[in-house]
């Protein structure tokens, strides 16, 4: 959180601010998380181990996550889907270093996370600085990234353009539609060029019109820039469309109930040509299975 007197209390930008796998029949089930780094070569963007969460509740204490157990290489886009109140909120605190879990480890770019550092976030409400434009809320972001002036003028408008948001950038934020708003959280969360994006059921507010958009834009961008991304939905239908990667999570405490690479391409196919492939469909009803029978 930062302790700059024009920053919110929680900011689109870090520095502003089980069940056994199941093989799928439409994608590829992945490998255990102690093989997942070929040779030891490669460091993963996200590590699991045996992870644990207990909060304190009003009758004891409360189980709400693990064990757990997840390598995330780099370039992935991991969607973590499950029922209302599985943990995967939770999750998404621990990876972003928010909270400590109870036992277990969790490393991000082979270290311990810390708040505000390696990773972009996006919420569910924007929180943007409703007394700057368009342009000054991204332009703040990355002077907090450490930008350079110069540089910053120039990187401004790409990073705008880089969401549909390039004409606006003169505009207030009260006077652009919810769905830019979130708009602009992605492009502040994508100003420090951090190799992680998470994101915690941002496109949850919106309506149905906007939010299929937005993914469509999300899903562009992810494609475009290769960054690891973790994204928290209760959506099947959001996290077929994203993902390159889906867990579904049992109910609490949650587990790990589906692990699923999504075979379906990320480039060069146009989304409604995507939504109507038979893959699409199977990996949709497979998915949608898993999430049910993990509420159960």
């Amino acid at each position: 959180m930062s302790s700059r007197p024009d920053a919110p209390a929680e900011s689109g930008t870090p520095r502003e601010s089980g069940a056994p796998v199941t093989p799928g029949e439409s994608g590829t089930s992945v490998a255990p998380a102690d093989s997942a780094v070929p040779g030891g070569t490669e460091v993963p963007a996200v590590h699991l181990d045996e992870v644990e969460h207990v909060y304190a509740g009003a009758g004891g204490p409360v189980a709400a996550l693990g064990p757990i157990s997840l390598t995330v290489p780099p370039g992935t886009f991991l969607v973590l889907v499950g029922a209302s109140g599985c943990g995967k909120s939770t999750l998404l605190r621990l990876i972003a270093g928010f909270e400590k879990p109870t036992s277990g480890t969790v490393r991000t770019g082979g270290a311990e996370p810390v708040p505000g550092r390696g990773a972009g976030i996006v919420f569910q409400q924007p929180r943007l600085f409703p007394w700057k434009t368009v342009g000054g809320n991204v332009e703040l972001a990355l002077r907090y990234a450490g930008v350079p002036r110069a540089e910053r003028a120039r990187r401004v408008p790409e990073l705008l353009e880089r969401v549909g948001l390039h004409d606006v950038a003169e505009r207030r934020i009260w006077q652009i539609s919810g769905g830019q708003q979130q708009r602009v959280a992605i492009a502040r969360a994508l100003a420090g060029d951090d190799p992680l994006l998470l994101l915690d059921e941002p496109f949850a507010a919106l309506d149905a019109l906007t939010r299929e958009r937005l993914q469509e834009d999300l899903r562009r961008v992810s494609a475009r820039t290769g960054r690891t991304s973790v994204f928290v939905t209760h959506s099947v239908e959001e996290a077929v469309f994203l993902g390159s990667r889906v867990v579904v999570l049992t109910r609490r405490p949650g587990r790990v109930a589906l692990d699923l690479e999504v075979d379906l391409p990320r480039t060069g196919v146009e989304p409604d040509e995507l939504r109507a492939l038979p893959e699409y469909a199977a990996l949709r009803a497979e998915i949608g299975h898993a999430v049910r029978a993990a509420a159960a």
